[in-house]
């Protein structure tokens, strides 16, 4: 596994939601594909999206436990900006 980028999620972290999308700083936007749900509260933590192979991953500082994630297009469902 190798470390694919370094940021802070983007506002406030409220555990893991099965389909929730995270906002990174740097604008990237992650929805989690594996089924997990917890809480944990914080307030614009350090994230690290790890990848492997074709597979990413999403580290959260202070919680144990990565999840696979999936990056979501940027574009909106019209097409357009």
């Amino acid at each position: 596994m190798q470390k694919y980028k370094s940021s802070c999620i983007a506002d406030e972290f409220e555990g893991w939601n099965e389909d929730t999308v995270y906002e990174l700083d740097d604008g990237s936007k992650w929805q989690l594909i594996s089924y997990k749900c917890s809480y944990a509260y914080y307030y614009r933590p350090s994230a690290i999206i790890w990848r492997d192979g074709e597979r990413y991953f999403l580290e959260i500082d202070g919680i144990s436990d990565k999840q696979e994630v999936r990056e979501v297009s940027l574009n909106n469902k019209y097409g357009c900006l």
